[in-house]
């Protein structure tokens, strides 16, 4: 007899708990990237580097990422690119990225500086890796060395290896 009226508790307690579990709301990790809206938008306004030959290369936007390796596509997005002059004159450039998959991935950038010909001021810098675990944010940032000169920025990204 407590042995049926045991068996009958638990299985109600099992059967209700249960029954709250499918009542649960689905959580999704974030963050979640929709890349149909970056498709989408039209190409941002402001200065860019046009070929001199028309329609031979696309017009890359300055001030702005550009995805050099079809492979990271639509696996890393752009939240957000920006610079700030310093003190001494030269240019900060920074972008923040977020890794859109479930695995950790490896991604390497370099900034162009530019003058005010779209001349390249200063060297190219060096390729700098990130490290992004899965479904995460990170940053990079690098700094001019030409001085007051610096009128633009293009930053490459690339998967790393």
């Amino acid at each position: 007899m407590i042995h049926r009226q045991f068996y009958i508790a638990s299985t109600a307690l099992i059967t209700l708990a249960l029954a709250g579990c499918q009542n649960s709301p689905v959580v999704h990790p974030k963050p979640q990237c929709d890349f149909r809206a970056v498709q989408a938008q039209a190409p941002p306004a402001g200065p860019v580097l046009v070929p001199q030959i028309p329609g031979s290369v696309t017009p890359m936007p300055l001030n702005a990422v550009n995805l050099t390796d079809y492979a990271i596509t639509n696996k890393i997005m752009v939240q957000s690119t920006n610079a700030k002059r310093l003190e001494a004159g030269d240019v900060e450039a920074f972008t923040r990225l977020v890794n859109c998959t479930d695995y950790p991935l490896q991604v390497e950038a370099r900034t162009h500086f530019l003058d005010a010909t779209q001349a390249d001021a200063e060297p190219v810098s060096a390729w700098q890796r990130i490290h992004l675990p899965a479904r995460t944010i990170g940053s990079y940032s690098v700094r001019s060395t030409a001085g007051g000169i610096i009128e633009s920025y293009l930053i490459e990204l690339r998967e790393g290896g």
